[in-house]
């Protein structure tokens, strides 16, 4: 992770989107700005961003267009509203789709940096917590195929190197959900990850993982994979 954020910035006032993108360059954060909803959505489609932050009222937002073309295909990507005409409609359009945040201009920078630094934290650790379900299921359909093609039994050789590479994957990628949650002055308690639905996920992950070492123990000798094995049973044990 390069930089603690990269944040799309659609705006249609360009001095206002100037002088945003350039405090939060200052904060850490790398920005990229946009003057209306089309280009927006363009730049979600052509690169990975953290966060967008996007006017209501610029063109091509009828409707809030852009905020509904993001929660509805971009897995998960935050956007924080800015509006200067704010309205029961679009607020309560914004909790039903929904937002990280629906700010009012002139904007409190402060405020906005504080839902900002949220919303990235969430937004990565979600991600990193995504990457280690994908490992997992790759790993499943991995030995399968290996079981398929050998039925009498995969080399130890290859079983080791897939068990130990998708587990230090799964290491590298709870280290991320860390740093995900505990990067600048906000911080989000690791519970809220580990109760929610991807949350519960992962753990079971961990619990296959377990179970597959257990299974294995008899076949393949090996202290390194006993001592990994009892060090996840205390992780479990402990969340």
């Amino acid at each position: 992770m390069s930089t603690i954020g990269r944040i799309l910035l659609a705006d249609d006032e360009p001095v206002f989107a100037e002088a945003t993108a350039d405090l939060l360059r200052r904060e850490g954060y790398e920005v990229d700005t946009v003057g209306d909803a089309p280009s927006a959505m363009a730049a979600v489609d052509a690169a990975a961003y953290d966060l967008v932050i996007s006017d209501l009222e610029m063109p091509g937002n009828d409707d809030m267009a852009l905020l509904r073309r993001i929660t509805g295909t971009s897995g998960g990507l935050p956007v924080i509203v800015l509006t200067g005409y704010p309205s029961l409609r679009s607020a309560m359009t914004c909790i039903d789709l929904p937002c990280a945040g629906y700010l009012t201009k002139p904007v409190d920078f402060q405020q906005l940096l504080s839902r900002i630094k949220t919303a990235v934290q969430r937004y990565r650790a979600y991600q990193a917590m995504r990457r280690s379900e994908e490992r997992v299921a790759a790993w499943r359909q991995e030995m399968a195929q290996l079981a398929s093609a050998n039925p009498a039994g995969a080399g130890v050789d290859t079983f080791l190197a897939l068990t130990l590479r998708n587990v230090m994957g799964s290491l590298t990628d709870l280290q991320h959900v860390g740093e995900a949650l505990t990067t600048g002055e906000t911080q989000i308690h690791t519970c809220q990850l580990i109760n929610c639905p991807r949350g519960s996920q992962l753990y079971r992950a961990v619990e296959e993982t377990v179970a597959v070492l257990e299974s294995t123990k008899g076949s393949f000798k090996s202290k390194a994979l006993g001592d990994l094995r009892h060090k996840l049973e205390l992780l479990l044990q402990h969340t």
